[in-house]
């Protein structure tokens, strides 16, 4: 019997490295939401800590801020491939500004972004400082009062939190903001398709929240026939089908086998030699490694579909990421689905229907069933960890991570190598 994720399981036998989280020294996680633009590319990640959990401060450091500030620095400097990608905004402290870690960042591509809390004459200047060198700074609409306005003028981003709030409330806000506001806009906490909508009307050029992986069932709504046909392929594979059968039903649709064949081909996969041809794709990766890449194709269906990839680059970062802090602890039965289950968590969000209807056309294990319909079984605590560290509620990692018997540590590795993973795959 499946024990549900909201009901802490039995501690497993590894709980004594996770001890304490909850009881002695407060956590701290580093929690993730996507920059998109208006055509739903993923342009950059904001990265934070969870900021409404205390932290103790350690040896050296000033305030729990400057601590906080710490952690997130040293932590993001192991993703410097990654940083000079794509763009990185960072939630910093005033006082976070003067940290010698930022040295080792990517100037050109990371933003600072300074939390609205209570600072010395001296911020301007050092914000001043920081442009110069290459960094671009970002402030949020709470903190434009008087005080804040010479440091507004200076900012290249101002974030604006557009939650609950219409277009002509949004429009008059902007025209407030109009003399110091910088020269692109960030719209937070886009939650309605609504609320999209009237950002984009309005002009912003960044979006973020949880509208973008929110599943928003639509009355009617049916699967499309490409992505039925790669149903039925993920069918043969399960059914471990001849390869010679499957490699004909991929040849038939030329688009869906170069695809698959870029997939495979990405640095993030790690092939020491190209795959040429499908043919050759199945014999390197057999039945199991070949379903896994094909989950992928129900994402970028259809060529131009940049909500898809979006989506698709969340769940790769979800899958990776539970699957590297679970697959050790699960029988060998069972490694290997964590992956599919990440993956296709947010395939209801994709097809914009419930989840039993998402998965009707599959032929799943049991338990990536389990975990998908009913948040049970045993890769839901895995998976609620990745998505809890996704944003949202700042007390959810702790939980489960101390319920898994994992570190704070070992999952912000987890996490932000897996966010380098899937930043390396070609889709």
């Amino acid at each position: 019997m499946s024990t549900p994720v909201n009901e802490p399981p039995a501690t497993p036998a590894s709980a004594s490295a996770g001890e304490g989280i909850l009881s002695g020294a407060l956590p701290r996680f580093i929690l993730r939401q996507p920059l998109l633009d208006g055509e739903f590319r993923i342009l950059g990640h904001e990265l934070s800590v969870n900021e409404r959990a205390p932290l103790p401060v350690l040896p050296g450091a000033t305030s729990a801020d400057r601590n906080r500030d710490d952690l997130l620095l040293a932590s993001v400097l192991d993703l410097d491939s990654t940083l000079e990608r794509k763009l990185t905004l960072l939630n910093l402290s005033p006082e976070g500004l003067d940290n010698p870690l930022l040295d080792g960042l990517p100037r050109e591509r990371t933003v600072l972004a300074i939390r609205p809390v209570a600072h010395d004459g001296s911020l301007p200047a050092r914000a001043g400082e920081l442009t110069r060198r290459g960094f671009a700074l970002a402030l949020d609409e709470a903190a434009l009062s008087p005080a804040w306005a010479p440091l507004a003028r200076q900012c290249q981003y101002l974030r604006m939190d557009v939650g609950d709030h219409d277009l002509a409330a949004l429009a008059d806000r902007l025209v407030r903001v109009e003399g110091i506001r910088g020269p692109r806009l960030i719209a937070r906490n886009v939650e309605t398709e609504e609320a999209y909508a009237a950002c984009r009307k309005l002009s912003f050029q960044l979006y973020q929240g949880y509208y973008f992986t929110r599943s928003r069932p639509a009355a009617g709504g049916r699967i499309d026939a490409g992505r039925l046909a790669i149903m039925d392929l993920l069918n043969l594979v399960l059914q471990r089908a001849e390869l010679a059968v499957i490699e004909a039903r991929l040849k038939a649709d030329a688009a869906l086998a170069y695809r698959l064949l870029r997939y495979i081909n990405s640095p993030a996969v790690g092939l020491r030699y190209p795959v040429r041809s499908i043919g050759h794709a199945l014999l390197m990766l057999g039945h199991d490694q070949l379903y896994r890449w094909l989950t992928l194709l129900l994402f970028t269906h259809g060529g131009q579909d940049r909500r898809g990839e979006a989506l698709l680059r969340n769940a790769l970062v979800r899958a990776r990421m539970a699957e590297s802090l679970g697959d050790g602890a699960l029988g060998p039965e069972l490694r290997g689905g964590l992956f599919i289950a990440g993956i296709l968590s947010m395939l209801d969000s994709l097809l914009q229907l419930p989840m039993d209807r998402a998965l009707d056309g599959l032929h799943l294990a049991p338990p990536i069933v389990e975990a998908l319909l009913r948040d049970g079984g045993p890769y839901a605590p895995w998976l609620a960890l990745a998505k809890a560290c996704e944003g949202g509620d700042p007390v959810r990692p702790a939980r489960l991570t101390e319920i898994l018997g994992l570190t704070p540590e070992t999952v912000n590795r987890a996490h932000l190598q897996a966010l380098a993973w899937a930043e390396g795959m070609d889709l």
